[in-house]
């Protein structure tokens, strides 16, 4: 031991200065009337005071010296919150024996000897508080199996006192069944192999105890002599609390599921079996998302993205259907603690069974339909019939005060004159069917007799079922709709006068009705219709009011950009007009005109209406003008596509002509010749066997096949009657058989395989013609793929031939195109029409190699 310094504030600590000088130290004993800042210089080592902590003396030495172990000797025990200072000073008790005097003797060499350890680190001042003066844990320096330094902590954790921590080996704190382990890490730190830093240990103190521990481990450099640094806490109560918590999980009535950060589960609490009914190991490890009805996922997946995007927990309970183990949906709430950046390292998610809480909520909805509808009248009926509440509106609409309306029977509304005999007998009526069971709800109309003429309104009844499911009462709901009413009636006299659009065969005549109904019904005296041209690309005024026409007199088609109505026509919007001559888009603003509404007809043109007055147009005729509009469009739409559909019906006659021509010339010009061909094969078949005439009468067979598939196609316009479930690899190898026995060379691959809905015959020439076409245009080394498409319903054939020029590519599925000497150019015009009579697409693209890809997608989405 070096020749350290110790001061001593205090007269009465002579025997703990002779116990201190005992260890090699020498000690200066001062008064606490003396001046000991001035005897502060580097020369010192350790400092004690006898009294209570003097935060000013310990940052002055603190200031002064930095890292000098500072002993407060106190009266009594030390709290525990007080042992130690936010400063850094350590509070003892006062030595009262020799042999206490010893003890702290021996705490101030280690507590001076580790200072000096410590003063050469970069942080020192830190360190040193954290190992002497602050720190919780128990932490010590051990050399050679011994204890060189410790805090007092580990005297707490061991209940051994210095002098017997100073004796005995680092192996006797050990747990017996933990002293192997222990050696083993030792030894192989000392050998410099890779031993772990961290590890759990168990100590057993004084009285038997057994503490759960967790060690953190470095080595150092003590003094000039191999050392470790030993971090010890002891986590006993942690451990029990863990197992405290396992155990409330495994009895939590609600799911606790651990959901790591991939979306996987990690583990669930054994409840899951009682709500769900799957095994407590079933789900773990499947992602969440297998289980999660479809439509609710997306819900789930944002709180879920969130949580990890913001490292918080759920803000509120999610609400979500969740398949149980007999595949039926259960309503689950769920909410969420993120735990990634813990131990845990997941999301806990706590999980109930809401179903029939929402069940009950959907019912309450239901009954609290009267706050839905407050701004109607709303009555409650026993199940007597008799009026229990009226809510205001109700109130306001008669004139009878609330307390003759409420405790009274349905039948005296009678008396009170509110309705007339017949409309009475039908309220009473509909009540009674309602509290019967007879009837699942009323709705009828009503004319109060003491409200305004006209006055019309709607009421409804509903029964008010109980949690019995006995029905208890029931709720009227009555709703003013004498305005509706009348926009009814304008509303039916508009669809009255626009019948005369159905009839209308041009767009002239169209416009022509639309004038009249406006001007008639709507009392919209000045209006036009303007109708797009798509040749001079303008709107073209197509009809007028008279008064309309006498105040614009003769107006010109309007170009592109000309005017308010090509502003609507080309927004899509109607617009009110009111500022003409602020509006940029005003056309010749005529100064007898206040206002002008423009209605867009969509892809047809607009409908206008001009007022002389301020204020005459913004009212509830907008809505019938629109109306009237969208009726104008429709009839529009009818004129356009009837007269489409007589042009295609002129040129579906000529090709029905043209069609049922060639049905007569394939089958007299090609059937009697295969009928004459298959004569002599029977002939030749009675005095030959051979496979050659087989394959001939199969040749034939096929040929009659397409004959006739041929005249079906020409006979029903392209149409496809019955179509069944086939293999694609069936049935284009069955073309393949066909169309390549003159091409040995040639190779057929196939990638994936499917099933499609088609007409058996037509397929196989649709596969036919495209397999004939790769091998004319390939050669016949040609090697052909045929293959499932990964981004729609359908098929591919591609070849590894030259490919088509892209200028060509737009002809090749016209009829008679080729670019072959020995082709006829119909086969891949026949390869369109089996597409189109069974609705499908097909496009033309080019593989990676250049050569041809013909894409039919089953669906027609192409």
């Amino acid at each position: 031991m070096g020749d350290f310094r110790v001061l001593c504030i205090d007269e009465g600590t002579s025997n703990l200065a002779e116990a201190i000088e005992r260890r090699g130290f020498s000690v200066d004993i001062y008064s606490t009337d003396d001046a000991p800042f001035e005897m502060l210089d580097e020369s010192v080592d350790g400092i004690i005071v006898g009294g209570d902590i003097d935060v000013e003396l310990v940052s002055h030495v603190r200031d002064h010296l930095g890292v000098v172990p500072i002993f407060f000797l106190v009266d009594g025990e030390p709290e525990a919150d007080v042992s130690t200072s936010e400063n850094g000073a350590i509070a003892v008790e006062w030595p009262a024996t020799d042999a206490e005097c010893n003890a702290l003797a021996a705490r101030v060499e280690r507590a001076v000897e580790f200072s000096q350890w410590v003063a050469a680190s970069r942080d020192s001042e830190s360190l040193y508080r954290t190992v002497v003066e602050q720190s919780h844990d128990a932490i010590f320096i051990a050399q050679d199996g011994g204890f060189r330094f410790w805090n007092r902590r580990l005297t707490d954790l061991t209940g051994l006192t210095d002098d017997e921590l100073a004796d005995c080996t680092l192996l006797d704190v050990i747990h017996p069944d933990d002293r192997e382990k222990v050696s083993e890490i030792s030894e192989m730190r000392r050998r410099g192999d890779d031993a772990p830093v961290s590890y759990d240990v168990r100590i057993v103190d004084t009285d038997g105890d057994v503490h759960e521990c967790s060690a953190n481990v470095k080595d150092i450099v003590y003094h000039d002599s191999y050392g470790i640094l030993v971090t010890v806490r002891d986590v006993t109560e942690r451990r029990a609390t863990e197992a405290q918590f396992r155990a409330l999980v495994e009895l939590a009535r609600d799911i606790v599921t651990l959901i790591g950060s991939d979306g996987r589960i990690k583990y669930q609490s054994p409840s899951i079996e009682d709500i769900l009914g799957f095994g407590q190991e079933e789900l773990v490890g499947t992602h969440i998302s297998e289980h999660i009805h479809p439509d609710d996922w997306g819900t789930v997946e944002d709180a879920f993205q969130a949580s990890i995007r913001t490292g918080t927990d759920t803000q509120e309970p999610i609400r979500y259907r969740h398949r149980d183990a007999d595949g039926a949906w259960r309503w689950l709430e769920s909410t969420g603690s993120n735990q990634t950046d813990t131990s845990v390292d997941g999301f806990v998610v706590t999980t109930r069974d809401v179903t029939e809480q929402r069940n009950y909520e959907q019912q309450l909805q239901r009954h609290e339909s009267i706050v839905e509808s407050i701004r109607q009248g709303a009555y409650v009926f026993d199940h007597e019939g008799i009026l229990r509440y009226a809510n205001g509106a109700a109130v306001e609409r008669t004139s009878v005060p609330r307390e003759r309306l409420v405790g009274h029977h349905i039948s005296d509304v009678r008396e009170m004159t509110l309705l007339d005999d017949e409309q009475c007998a039908r309220l009473e009526t509909a009540l009674d069917a309602v509290l019967r069971g007879e009837s699942d709800g009323e709705r009828f109309e009503l004319e109060p007799l003491d409200s305004d003429a006209g006055t019309v309104v709607e009421f409804a009844i509903s029964p008010i079922i109980g949690d019995d499911g006995e029905i208890t009462g029931a709720v009227g709901i009555s709703t003013d709709i004498t305005e509706r009413k009348r926009y009814e009636k304008q509303l039916n006299a508009l669809h009255v006068s626009t019948r005369e659009l159905t009839a209308a065969t041009s767009r002239e005549q169209v416009a022509t009705v639309v004038c009249d109904a406006a001007d008639g019904v709507l009392n919209y005296n000045i209006s036009g219709v303007l109708l797009y041209d798509e040749a001079t690309d303008s709107l073209v005024p197509t009809a007028f009011t008279a008064e309309a026409r006498e105040i614009f007199g003769e107006v010109p088609p309007l170009p592109r950009g000309t005017g308010f109505s090509w502003e609507v026509f080309e927004r899509g919007e109607p617009h009110l007009y009111t500022d003409f001559e602020a509006h940029p888009y005003r056309y010749e603003p005529v100064e007898e005109l206040k206002e002008e509404l423009v209605v867009p007809i969509p892809d047809h043109g607009v409908f206008f209406v001009g007022s002389r007055d301020e204020g005459a147009l913004a009212d509830q005729r907008l809505m019938l003008a629109k109306v009237l509009a969208s009726n104008t469009r429709a009839a529009l739409d009818r004129v356009e596509r009837e007269q489409l559909l007589r042009q295609r019906e002129r040129e579906l006659a000529r090709q029905n002509e043209q069609l049922e021509s060639f049905a007569s010339a394939v089958s007299h010009d090609l059937q009697n010749p295969l009928n004459v061909a298959m004569g002599y094969l029977e002939l030749a078949q009675e005095r030959y066997d051979s496979d050659e005439l087989a394959r001939v009468e199969e040749a034939h067979d096929r040929m009659e096949d397409i004959i006739q598939d041929v005249l079906a196609l020409a006979r029903s316009g392209q149409t496809v009657d019955e179509v069944e479930t086939l293999s694609l690899k069936r049935v284009a190898s069955e073309a393949w058989n066909t169309v390549a026995t003159d091409a040995p060379d040639a190779t057929l691959e196939f990638d994936g395989e499917t099933e499609i809905a088609a007409h058996h015959g037509r397929l196989r020439q649709l596969f036919e013609n495209l397999l004939s076409n790769a091998i004319r245009h390939g050669g016949d080394d040609v090697t052909i793929r045929v293959g499932v498409l990964e981004d729609a319903p359908g098929f591919y054939v591609e070849d590894d031939g030259p490919g088509i020029p892209s200028d060509e590519q737009s002809h090749v599925f016209e009829a008679g195109y080729t670019t072959s000497a020995e082709g006829t150019g119909f086969g891949l015009s026949v390869v369109m029409g089996v597409v189109n009579a069974h609705g499908w697409a097909i496009q033309l693209a080019e593989t990676d190699g250049g050569g041809v890809r013909f894409e039919v997608t089953t669906d027609g989405t192409r």
